[in-house]
């Protein structure tokens, strides 16, 4: 499902124009290239480089810190403010320092923990990060780092990242956490990643009619609302009310079901039924 141009400033409003525009001409065939489609696989994806990125807004990493946030961040490197003097709002003395000699970078003399700190839509770090994404995406990102957080490359790279990280698979799983296992290397942030989930879930809940459409035979509006009634009790609250309607809301509800479940492409059918336990159709009669 493409996502197009107003969905992604709604999802990432602080990204520039340059690269929400590029995400726009781009996501389709990149997301399909990498097989990140609809349901968990998307939303997981869209909710970690929200996080990762600040959405969208941040693709370098800070590395400008005074001596007492060093040794908050770092306490085992710099115990005292006077050991991390040297260090003290200077980018590229801290990354050479605390990303040396792991991840594939050499001793701190070698430059290369400045040289490929992170970048992009997901904070690549590190030069075998950096070797084995490239040779993913096709970019010579060793050479030519700065191509991970370049707008035209920054979602193919990102992707790409998806791709080494064999997150596709956990994202089938239904397990959030430990797709942010697998990005992150840990759960740092996972409140945060979940919030951006929610918001990517919300939003995309909305997208124009062309991107999210009912199925072309509607179910009853009994058979809806008995969906719905399962959904919410089952706390898929993104529903809304169980008034019947096949509307946007209630697609985004069961797509995220069927994902977390399992059950493949569709929409209302039987394997559906079967995983919400069968819910009771309960019938109207009009006066």
């Amino acid at each position: 499902m493409p996502l197009d141009l107003a969905t992604i400033k709604a999802l990432f409003p602080r990204a520039s124009d340059e690269l929400t525009q590029a995400f726009a001409d781009q996501n389709a065939a990149v997301f399909g290239q990498y097989e990140i489609t609809d349901g968990n696989r998307l939303d997981f994806f869209l909710a970690q480089i929200g996080l990762e990125s600040s959405g969208l807004s941040v693709l370098e990493e800070n590395l400008n810190y005074r001596a007492d946030r060093l040794c908050a961040v770092w306490p085992n490197r710099f115990p005292t403010v006077d050991a991390a003097a040297a260090c003290a709002a200077n980018p590229e003395a801290l990354a050479n320092t605390v990303y040396a000699n792991r991840m594939g970078n050499g001793a701190p003399a070698s430059g290369d923990g400045y040289q490929f700190r992170g970048r992009g839509a997901i904070m690549l770090t590190g030069r075998d990060a950096y070797a084995h994404v490239g040779a993913i995406a096709g970019l010579d990102l060793i050479n030519q780092p700065d191509l991970a957080s370049d707008p035209d490359h920054a979602l193919a790279v990102a992707c790409a990242f998806w791709q080494w990280k064999n997150a596709n698979p956990v994202c089938d799983s239904g397990d959030f956490t430990a797709v942010t296992v697998a990005v992150n290397g840990g759960t740092i942030g996972l409140a945060d990643r979940q919030a951006w989930l929610a918001k990517v879930r919300r939003v995309c809940a909305t997208l124009p009619d062309a991107q999210v459409r009912p199925p072309p035979s509607q179910p009853s509006p009994d058979r809806v609302a008995a969906v719905q009634r399962a959904l919410l009790a089952a706390d898929y609250t993104e529903v809304g009310a169980a008034d019947g309607l096949m509307g946007p809301h209630t697609i985004a509800a069961i797509r995220r079901f069927r994902g977390d479940h399992q059950l493949g492409d569709g929409l209302i059918d039987d394997a559906l039924m079967t995983a919400l336990g069968n819910p009771v159709i309960e019938r109207h009669q009009q006066a």
